[in-house]
């Protein structure tokens, strides 16, 4: 038998602080995740520029001063860089004429960045070569990248407050609410759920795809998931942590040495020793941050789109659907003692993942193949 005075008896104050003068209470919950979508954030940004400079392609969002740039085609000189010289060589001589000109359309525009990219892909350029070749009229790809996480974050924290919210709504307790339709826009009463708010966070995402194709027309959704989802667990760790804090999302009863007992749970009984699951969840969800930063961090070759999404929701959902058998069983439309809500959503999360990496393990191979060839005949000709 367990010693009782091994548990950890938790019942922390919800609310960090009160602010002065407007008596409004700052809670744990919603400052750990502001404080997970801030760290998020600065994970996300070196990622991006990873992309940026990979991708070898100047995009209308890259060009901060097109007029500045057209004047260094313009009075290109032999003496001047070699990369502004050979572009501006590539182009057609009406092309040169506007140039020289200074007359700038968008077709000319178009045409210009036709001839960088051109030049840069075939060529072994790095992007601050470029940069440094259109000074003051390329903006510096780090410039780029904090533009592009600040706006995705909003996307993001939109699409999840939603998508969780109405994930609560509809999948947990549809029963009340929809005799209580005005209860649904106060989100300050609690009530989110992960899978509503993965479902939101597609749509969001899908929404920014849109906002900032105009500006960068090879980003497609898969690569901007890839991007998203390795940061997403740390940021997930906080929600969870801020569960704990509120004592919610409860575990089984237990007598195990690390069982906690929580002081004011939701279900309001307290004194019993349970699995504190919130916890499992967060150390799975750095687990799986750690395995997705490691491998990103690695640049393992050509990976296909969509490996990094995939691996996540096989990783992030099979050990939601495993915690799962330690959680109180919370109620939902589902009507069933076998299988819980959680568990039954997390099963198409880890179907699309596994979904995700077959499909880009077989762009992979099929990268490699086609690889081969051109070496094999690259040495016939030769």
């Amino acid at each position: 038998m367990y010693s009782f005075i091994a548990w950890l008896y938790w019942n922390p104050p919800k609310n960090v602080f009160t602010i002065p003068y407007l008596d409004r209470p700052i809670a744990w919950y919603g400052l750990l995740f502001v404080t997970g979508f801030i760290l998020g954030y600065f994970v996300l940004i070196p990622i991006l520029s990873r992309f940026l400079r990979q991708s070898k392609t100047i995009n209308p969002i890259d060009v901060c001063n097109w007029p500045l740039l057209v004047q260094q085609l313009a009075h290109a000189q032999p003496s001047q860089s070699q990369i502004v010289n050979a572009i501006f060589k590539n182009l057609d001589s009406t092309q040169r004429s506007k140039i020289q000109s200074e007359k700038l359309d968008p077709s000319l525009k178009q045409e210009i960045l036709k001839a960088i990219n051109s030049y840069w892909n075939s060529h072994e350029l790095t992007r601050e070569e470029i940069e440094k070749a259109f000074p003051g009229a390329i903006t510096p790809v780090s410039q780029i990248s904090h533009f592009l996480a600040d706006r995705v974050i909003w996307f993001i924290v939109a699409g999840t407050l939603i998508g969780a919210r109405l994930g609560d709504v509809f999948f947990y307790d549809w029963g009340y609410y929809k005799n209580h339709l005005m209860e649904i826009f106060k989100v300050w009463n609690g009530g989110l759920a992960s899978h509503g708010g993965t479902i939101g966070v597609f749509i969001s995402l899908y929404l920014y795809l849109l906002y900032v194709k105009k500006w960068i027309p090879t980003f497609t959704f898969l690569t901007v998931l890839d991007c998203v989802v390795i940061p997403t667990p740390l940021a997930c760790v906080f929600i969870r942590l801020g569960n704990f804090v509120n004592q919610e999302i409860l575990g089984t009863p237990t007598e195990l040495p690390w069982a906690v007992i929580f002081g004011h749970p939701v279900d309001g009984i307290p004194g019993v020793p349970r699995h504190p699951v919130q916890l499992y969840e967060a150390l799975s969800l750095l687990v799986t941050f750690i395995i997705l930063y490691t491998i990103w961090k690695k640049n393992w070759a050509k990976i296909g789109s969509g490996f990094f999404a995939g691996l996540m929701f096989v990783l992030i959902f099979l050990s939601r659907f495993i915690l799962e058998f330690w959680k109180e069983t919370q109620e939902s439309i589902l009507d069933s003692s076998m299988i819980q809500m959680g568990q039954l959503l997390s099963l198409p999360f880890v179907a699309l993942g596994l979904f995700l990496i077959w499909c880009s393990l077989k762009k992979k191979h099929l990268y490699f193949d086609r690889h081969k060839q051109v070496i094999k005949i690259k040495t016939n000709d030769s």
